[in-house]
């Protein structure tokens, strides 16, 4: 009951992963023997050390041969214009969709090797304003690598 909830839930300070007990339900001034209280702690205890929220990573992304929204569960985000897939990286791993995690360190190191790579090779490809390309002054909108990526080149 709502009852039985609010009590426990006022008399456990923090994030566990130990089991609600007897000493919870005392707090609480809960009978530990009443059936609803019970089946409360029963059930919070089956629980205990799940994840208690969704985390959002921004720098992330996932791509799908097929519709994105009938393979996986997308929620809306805080943000109008943003949605996020409810399954973590591991879910993601075992049915084979392909994520790709921008800000991990070793993408980091990848993207390095790209502007090194793009001034050993085209020593000509510059920024507005002649200076060598970085992460920082790459165009946001380039109808090339658009084009470029719509080609799976």
């Amino acid at each position: 009951s709502d009852d039985v909830r609010s009590a426990l839930s006022s008399s456990i300070w923090g994030w566990s992963t130990s089991e609600l007990g007897e000493k919870e339900t005392r707090a609480g001034g809960l009978d530990q023997t009443d059936p609803s209280t019970r089946q409360v702690i029963d059930c919070a205890n089956e629980i205990m050390g799940f994840p208690r929220h969704l985390s959002q990573h921004v720098g992330g992304f996932v791509i799908t041969r097929d519709r994105l929204d009938e393979i996986v569960p997308i929620v809306k985000t805080a943000m109008d214009e943003r949605k996020m897939v409810e399954w973590d990286k591991d879910d993601l791993d075992a049915v084979k969709i392909l994520k790709v995690d921008v800000l991990a360190l070793g993408m980091l190191t990848c993207l390095q090797r790209a502007f090194t790579l793009l001034e050993d090779y085209y020593p000509d490809a510059r920024d507005d304003f002649g200076r060598p390309y970085v992460l920082a002054t790459l165009p946001a909108e380039d109808k090339h690598v658009y084009d470029m990526i719509c080609r799976a080149d």
